[in-house]
């Protein structure tokens, strides 16, 4: 009964949509409650987590070229890294641990 629920997982370009959804929160600000911005820097961190799945694997899956390939694409379709790379002052250092993974995206 448990399988019945699970979430599919996201495409690359999803992910990359997501991201940048949520980059925003990732920045201190007084029109957002609290509650709200640590719960979109949670989804954040899984984002990230996500992506790094895509591009390494797991115990159970090894990376699939085209995956990698397609979320490098997105990645570096619109202004995406600019936006990663200016929220890192921001991002608590587990965030900043994963997001060195994003940056194996740019070799």
């Amino acid at each position: 009964m448990k399988g019945l629920f699970k979430s599919k997982p996201r495409t690359p370009a999803d992910l990359v949509r997501h991201l940048r959804h949520l980059l925003p929160y990732a920045a201190p600000n007084s029109a957002i409650r609290t509650t709200k911005r640590l719960e979109k820097v949670c989804e954040l961190r899984k984002v990230i987590l996500e992506m790094r799945t895509v591009l390494y694997g797991d115990e159970r899956l090894e990376p699939a070229e085209e995956a990698c390939v397609k979320l490098t694409q997105e990645f570096f379709k619109e202004d995406t890294c600019y936006m990663l790379i200016a929220s890192l002052p921001h991002l608590d250092p587990g965030v900043l641990g994963r997001c060195r993974v994003i940056s194996c995206l740019a070799f």
